[in-house]
């Protein structure tokens, strides 16, 4: 016969084949024998046959198939006389009633032998020490199969924590512990970290089988982010003034749940989260991001192409008093608050385009010259509006506060609309706040209590808005 079996798969089939009928005659050993089950533990071969023919094996048949009777407790009481009738190795006796049982269907698993000895006995020797050597393989396996029966498995291996062992499992595996360093000890065996590293090695095993289970999942959800981006993405239209792409709003919930999901994962992992969704929303932002010198550049020529063309236009047959001096120090003026402009200072842009306006009197023009002057400080506050809203959008209130107060107030004084936006931007900006104190809170708690570098920053924008808010105040306090 080709094929080999180990005993306890060979009885299984034998008795699927003839029936339990064969437990009850010796014929069943031999037969065993052509299918190669004796090679893996020699010594089974002769208990198997002892079994078989001092009437174990028809006790064993009628305790199987009696009716209304627990045959799994009836066949342990049988192998636990046998134990005691004979000086057979109780191992290998456990293994062959273990196989036993398998073939009848009653156990789905064997505990096999420690040895594969040919000697099936026993050693009778009365010295404790010669006893030990298996002791200690013995209690070696009782503690191998401690660690796998013990171990509290998660529900959901995503988010519940990783396999352990709770309380009443330590206790057990720590008797079993004792006695391992006992009989390690008596035998001259320095091993004494043979048991930790066996526990490590198996709660290792579940971390990784955890963590490569979250990283399947990580995968999937990084791929739907992206997926989530691309069909969010608004486009710009084309217009003279270009605009930057941005993000649905009716999306935005969706794709900040994906991606607190997404750190939750990496938390799981146990790595330190790297920012990958604000890159890849970055990086599928990028073509669609006009830059803000690009824009206040394209207002530039929106506003002040048309005035001077105005201011240049030629004008038929009379007589003007031009002052060059004063022109000359206008366009200085003029020059300079655009430089202040294209850099993003809009406050000192403002003032600068204020004075061109105020203090140009030159006796050509004077309304054109003042009106393009004015349009341009207008231009700079649209400049401004548009530049604190990104700087909100991105939680970045200090700088959208110390923007709003660069303006002045003597601007704001002629323009009461533009005071009035800066007003309710302010108001709502207090009113997100006390909103997201909640979110730092939970950063903290996520942290272990402590403040990360970034929310000490995400702090001090709080504060910077609302410096009066007790809950933000403490927080503060209790970080230094």
């Amino acid at each position: 016969m080709e094929q080999k079996y180990q005993l306890h798969t060979g009885l299984k089939l034998i008795i699927q084949l003839n029936g339990t009928e064969s437990l009850r005659t010796i014929q069943l050993a031999n037969i065993l024998a052509d299918y190669s089950a004796y090679d893996e533990y020699p010594a089974t071969k002769i208990i198997l046959k002892d079994v078989l023919t001092n009437g174990c094996g028809q006790r064993i048949y009628d305790a199987f198939n009696k009716p209304e009777k627990n045959s799994l407790a009836e066949i342990e009481k049988i192998r636990q006389d046998y134990i005691k009738n004979t000086k057979f190795k109780k191992d290998v006796v456990n293994y062959v009633f273990d196989s036993i049982c398998y073939g009848l269907g009653i156990k789905t698993s064997v505990k096999e032998p420690l040895s594969n000895s040919f000697d099936p006995y026993t050693n009778e020797s009365d010295d404790i020490l010669d006893k030990l050597p298996g002791m200690l393989a013995e209690l070696k396996k009782e503690y191998e199969d401690a660690l796998k029966s013990l171990i509290v498995q998660p529900k959901d291996i995503i988010w519940d924590a990783a396999a352990y062992y709770p309380a009443s499992a330590e206790n057990q595996l720590y008797q079993i512990e004792g006695k391992i360093h006992v009989v390690s000890s008596q035998l001259g065996i320095n091993d004494n970290n043979w048991c930790k590293n066996m526990k490590e090695k198996t709660l290792n095993n579940h971390r990784k089988r955890k963590i490569n289970s979250v990283k399947e999942v990580l995968d999937s959800k990084k791929i739907e982010f992206t997926n989530l981006l691309n069909t969010a993405l608004v486009k710009p239209s084309a217009s003279y003034i270009s605009k930057s792409g941005h993000y649905a709003v009716d999306k935005i919930p969706d794709i900040e749940k994906l991606e607190l999901e997404i750190k939750r994962l990496y938390g799981e992992m146990e790595i330190k989260y790297d920012g990958w969704c604000d890159k890849e929303k970055s990086r599928i932002l990028s073509p669609y991001v006009v830059s803000d010198s690009d824009r206040i550049r394209q207002m530039l020529l929106k506003i002040a192409m048309p005035a001077a063309m105005f201011c240049g236009v030629a004008y038929y047959g009379g007589t003007y008093a031009i002052s060059t001096d004063e022109i000359n120090s206008y366009e200085q003026r003029m020059e300079t608050a655009d430089g202040y402009f294209a850099n993003g200072d809009y406050g000192k842009a403002i003032v600068g385009f204020m004075q061109a306006s105020n203090q140009y009197d030159g006796s050509f023009r004077t309304s054109s010259y003042r009106d393009r002057a004015m349009s341009l400080a207008d231009a700079c506050f649209e400049g401004m509006q548009y530049k604190v809203t990104s700087l909100i959008e991105e939680k970045q209130y200090a700088q959208a506060l110390s923007l709003m107060k660069s303006i002045p107030t003597e601007y704001l004084s002629a323009n009461q609309d533009k005071s009035d936006w800066i007003e309710k931007t302010k108001i709502d900006m207090q009113n997100t706040v006390a909103e997201e104190v909640d979110q730092l809170a939970d950063m903290i708690a996520s942290n272990d209590g402590k403040m990360t570098e970034d929310g000490k920053k995400y702090l001090d924008q709080l504060l910077a808005v609302s410096p009066d808010n007790y809950w933000l105040n403490l927080i503060k306090a209790k970080e230094k």
